[in-house]
């Protein structure tokens, strides 16, 4: 794989594993709005769109999507630091690419208070050229607004930057945006993913 200048990064399960914390705000949401949670399907849920997964499970709700990110949110504000750790292949890799003087950055569709809170407890914020959170702009990913703004804050050329993360809107919002991306799938899951430049298993292999 070439060396790229600049390298952009999802946060939860790229870099982080929030799973504990969000898992909390994820099954005490389910219950109140009456919606089966499965631990099995964890992942679906992470990486999914809000509003599609509360169209998919909940579907006819006299409650609005609105009370249910409410309802995640409130519960998350308090468990985002539960168990939170920083795979050891991101430990690896953000140490490898930051000492060769590559830029980083982090393009998340949650909020700033939340992920400042966990990079801060991690000890990494110091890491980072840009973070773009959920709340800086007003299209999340897959739309490309975050990860061109990412792309601005940290001086980046197109040609020279890549986008890494579990998901597909990860890259999407990368290749809309015109750069080369990696999709990581940590549990040997079975993802289709065309758009991808680069399918990895572990962030060892940038």
């Amino acid at each position: 794989m070439r060396r790229y200048g600049y390298y952009i990064f999802d946060m939860d399960n790229t870099l982080v594993d929030s799973r504990k914390g969000y898992e909390e705000a994820f099954i005490a949401a389910f219950e109140e709005f009456g919606m089966p949670y499965d631990p099995a399907l964890y992942n679906e849920y992470i990486r999914t769109p809000l509003s599609m997964t509360f169209s998919k499970y909940c579907p006819g709700s006299p409650n609005s999507y609105k009370d249910f990110v409410s309802a995640i949110s409130a519960v998350y504000e308090r468990t985002c630091l539960n168990g939170v750790r920083l795979f050891p292949d991101a430990e690896r890799c953000l140490g490898r690419l930051s000492g060769a003087g590559c830029a980083l950055g982090i393009v998340s569709n949650s909020y700033m208070a939340q992920i400042m809170e966990i990079l801060e407890r991690l000890r990494v914020d110091g890491m980072f050229s840009s973070v773009v959170g959920r709340d800086r702009v007003a299209f999340a990913k897959p739309d490309p607004e975050p990860v061109l703004l990412c792309m601005s804050e940290m001086g980046a050329s197109a040609g020279g930057s890549m986008i890494t993360g579990d998901s597909v809107n990860d890259v999407l919002a990368g290749k809309r945006a015109g750069i080369s991306s990696a999709l990581i799938n940590r549990y040997g899951e079975d993802i289709l993913c065309d758009e991808c430049d680069f399918f990895i298993r572990s962030l060892d292999e940038l």
